[in-house]
């Protein structure tokens, strides 16, 4: 007996009409007869609504209908092969997004500068040198950067210093002028940049300074 036959042999049972039928499950009249007819056949869903609804087994519902267990074993193999491409796709997305985060770690840019032109009145320097300015940059990955460095100073010298914030020293460079253009390398960290004038011997000082780190 086909599945449309054990429908229609259902609701006759049950003294229903295909109206009736057609209201519990909450689709057409027309649906109905199409079972019945075996013009059409209900998805697996259905077949299960009707089981539970009639308490009769699926298996007693597909009995020796061919038709209808081929189209519910090809909808399951489907199915299935919807759910492990559903499976490849958020494996492969997953993948592009980790490897697009990690192309855009690479490519977070250190941008720092720091830079001013300034006038000093040495008498009212305490100290014997005199701590022109502190400047703080963050290095996100090791990773190379360069280092263009201008300072001049009128009268004494400058000291220029990029250590880690375990006071270890990256880059040094003294003197009354200070140009420079290198290439080094730096751990993952923080980083502060000192300037220090010292030996000057006039009333004023002027001091002008550039710097640029970036990768």
């Amino acid at each position: 007996m086909s599945i449309g036959e054990q429908i229609n042999s259902l609701r006759k049972r049950n003294s229903l009409s295909q109206d009736d039928f057609a209201n519990m499950f909450h689709v057409s009249r027309q649906t109905i007869s199409n079972w019945e007819n075996g013009k059409s056949y209900p998805d697996l869903e259905m077949i299960i609504k009707i089981s539970n609804y009639f308490k009769i087994s699926v298996d007693e519902l597909l009995k020796n209908d061919t038709k209808i267990v081929e189209k519910i074993d090809d909808e399951k193999r489907k199915k299935r092969k919807y759910f492990i491409l559903l499976i490849v796709i958020c494996v492969i997305g997953s993948a592009l997004i980790l490897i697009l985060y990690n192309k855009y770690q690479e490519r977070i840019a250190v941008n720092f500068s720091m830079k001013k032109h300034e006038t000093y009145k040495s008498t009212e320097i305490k100290e014997l040198s005199l701590n022109v300015a502190n400047g703080y940059f963050s290095v996100p990955k090791n990773e190379k950067l360069d280092v263009q460095v201008h300072g001049v100073t009128d009268d004494g010298k400058l000291h220029l210093t990029i250590m880690n914030q375990d006071n270890n020293i990256y880059y040094r460079l003294d003197g009354q002028e200070l140009n420079d253009l290198q290439t080094l390398y730096f751990e993952k960290g923080s980083y502060i940049i000192q300037i220090v004038a010292d030996d000057f011997t006039e009333d004023i000082i002027s001091i002008e300074y550039n710097i640029d780190i970036s990768n």
